[in-house]
């Protein structure tokens, strides 16, 4: 990516971080980047062009290629999850961590749920990327119980849901956390617990 446009990324989405979509100003956003107004617009036309692009990002990062995941067992592939969203985490976090900015919060949340609420074509990315997710984990979870790895009377599709809403949980637990434990380990406990019930 272009230098100057993956500073201007990201200062605005500091700026994102610390106010609304609707607080935050084209020339604020102009005068942090430091750049002239002409340098500026020659890589966004608007701060609307500039936000989708912001949004774009982070509904990327949370897009899995589940064909790289082992389908030996549903730990091992429950494990490969886990490594992929803390990596993703990670990349998002480097964006705003020597800004001194805390690399989550609750802003991270309140980005995604003004994008979809502005543009509904990321309400419609998320109900795609959740569709592929459950249907990813729903195969898994049916081949892991053909196997004889896991038993329940819940169906598959329910199982891949409680994996998959646990998610938000621990993110949520892990942003309003002062404790050193990483995501990803938070994220372990949590599908530990599932999985030691459903083990046979």
């Amino acid at each position: 990516m272009n230098d100057t446009r993956e500073h201007i990324l990201k200062t605005s989405l500091l700026l994102f971080l610390q106010k609304s979509y609707r607080d935050v100003t084209m020339n604020e956003i102009v005068e942090k980047t430091s750049l002239s107004k002409g340098a500026f617009y020659h890589y966004f036309r608007s701060k609307e062009e500039l936000f989708k692009e912001i949004a774009s990002a982070f509904f990327e990062k949370g897009a899995v290629d589940y064909s790289s995941f082992s389908k030996v067992s549903l730990h091992t592939f429950y494990n490969q999850y886990a490594d992929f969203l803390n990596n993703s985490m990670l990349s998002l976090s480097s964006m705003v961590e020597d800004a001194g900015f805390r690399s989550f919060n609750f802003n991270y949340f309140v980005i995604l749920f003004e994008a979809a609420n502005r543009f509904p074509e990321f309400l419609k990315m998320e109900l795609d990327l959740y569709k592929k997710d459950i249907k990813a984990w729903t195969k898994i979870i049916s081949i892991a119980r053909k196997k004889g790895e896991i038993s329940s009377e819940s169906t598959d599709e329910d199982i891949a849901g409680l994996f998959l809403y646990c998610n938000d949980g621990v993110f949520l637990r892990y942003v309003n956390s002062d404790k050193p434990e990483t995501f990803r380990i938070l994220l372990l406990n949590a599908y530990d617990t599932i999985y030691g019930n459903l083990k046979v």
